[in-house]
């Protein structure tokens, strides 16, 4: 770097000290300019509210000092009162709450309907209404007037269906007419949905998965994958642009081994397979990929906010799923200390020749690794969201 080179000669010239002075004062500025050019990250997180306050408050303790400024949870399945706390209590750490609403009754059934009333009964009973879009008006003014409020993970991939995109436009309209000023997420696994639905909500999170049974470092060697993350983003950002919206990410953290189900889906297990020897045979992404593939991201494209999937799959779960194996002790701290260092680690400079390359080698790549991902990767979330449906 220029600047490191010139310190080195003006040392030779035994002007060392002066310099260390104006060198240490240019690199705080380049630091803090690198930190306040930086979107807010942010994770999702599942942990009952109701029966297990103090331990979702710790949790949330830790996702702040990892660096976290957005948590993404239900805004559902528990008492008004304990969604008051949580918000309150992120709030409180400087930290913003993106609550998950994502049910297909919403934009499936008629907003005259009632099925949506016994899904959200708090919220049902405390305005008197039965109605599914009443329900929902009496939903987004409650959590929108919470001081912690970042807005609406609105629909998750996972959870549409072809044909879903005029519901979908009527229940985002109606959380918009409620309450214009938060922020309205749509997930997407692929380009297509994204194309879909980038102009109904404010942002739609890409996901963006390697489907990888091996490191993805150094990058110089895995120029196929990286290639095809980096056209992923490339691709993102420039629909985000024609819809005159901003880009946004949902990154991995999880290994593809976590449940039998998804290693298999990957090619990676057989039948044969106990969830113990299907999660020996797939790894959680380490640090410095975890790190590549947020800079992808910064590096080419504009992006809104970066989400994380998920806060069980790193630091641990909350409950007692046993569908999936969740890290606990040395494993879930080393997991945690790596996603954390990339969370905080400082911007990337401008694009480098390796990223250059990345674009270059892109469109050779991307479709192949790009059907393959989001073929598993919505497979996997499917189940996920199940879960977190049925034990809520």
């Amino acid at each position: 770097m220029p600047l490191v080179q010139n310190i080195r000669r003006f040392v030779r010239f035994g002007v060392a000290a002066a310099l260390a002075v104006l060198a240490a004062a240019a690199f705080g500025a380049t630091a803090a300019s690198a930190a306040s050019s930086l979107p807010p990250e942010g994770i999702f997180e599942d942990c009952s509210l109701d029966t297990q306050m103090s331990t979702c408050l710790q949790r949330l303790e830790v996702m702040h000092q990892g660096g976290m400024q957005v948590v993404v949870i239900p805004g559902y399945g528990a008492s008004l009162s304990s969604l008051q706390t949580y918000a309150s209590a992120a709030h409180s750490l400087g930290m913003s709450v993106m609550w998950e609403l994502s049910n297909p009754g919403w934009w499936q059934d008629p907003s005259t309907g009632t099925q949506m009333a016994g899904a959200f009964s708090n919220y049902a009973s405390a305005c008197g209404c039965s109605q599914n879009y009443q329900v929902l008006a009496y939903v987004i003014r409650w959590l929108g007037s919470q001081p912690g409020t970042y807005g609406y993970y609105a629909a998750d991939d996972s959870m549409l269906s072809a044909g879903d995109q005029g519901g979908v436009a009527s229940y985002v309209g109606e959380i918009k007419q409620v309450d214009p000023s938060h922020t309205v997420m749509i997930g997407s696994a692929d380009q297509s949905q994204t194309n879909t639905y980038q102009r109904i909500s404010d942002v739609i999170g890409t996901e963006m998965y390697p489907v990888t049974t091996s490191s993805l470092m150094p990058v110089a060697s895995n120029q196929d994958i990286w290639g095809g993350v980096a056209q992923q983003a490339v691709d993102a950002q420039n629909t985000a642009n024609a819809a005159g919206k901003q880009s946004a990410f949902i990154l991995q953290a999880f290994t593809w081994g976590d449940n039998v189900d998804d290693g298999q889906a990957i090619g990676a297990c057989s039948p044969s397979d106990s969830q113990l020897s299907c999660y020996d045979k797939l790894r959680y992404p380490s640090s410095s990929e975890q790190l590549q593939l947020r800079n992808e991201a910064l590096l080419h494209a504009h992006p809104k906010i970066i989400l994380w999937w998920s806060f069980p799959g790193t630091y641990g779960q909350a409950g007692n799923d046993t569908y999936s194996i969740y890290p606990t002790g040395a494993v879930a701290a080393a997991r945690w200390a790596g996603l954390s260092a990339a969370v905080q680690a400082p911007a990337p400079g401008s694009t480098s020749k390796v990223a250059a390359a990345h674009a270059a080698s892109a469109a050779k790549h991307t479709v192949k690794h790009s059907k393959h991902h989001r073929k598993h990767r919505k497979h996997h979330k499917h189940h996920r969201k199940h879960l977190r449906r049925k034990h809520a």
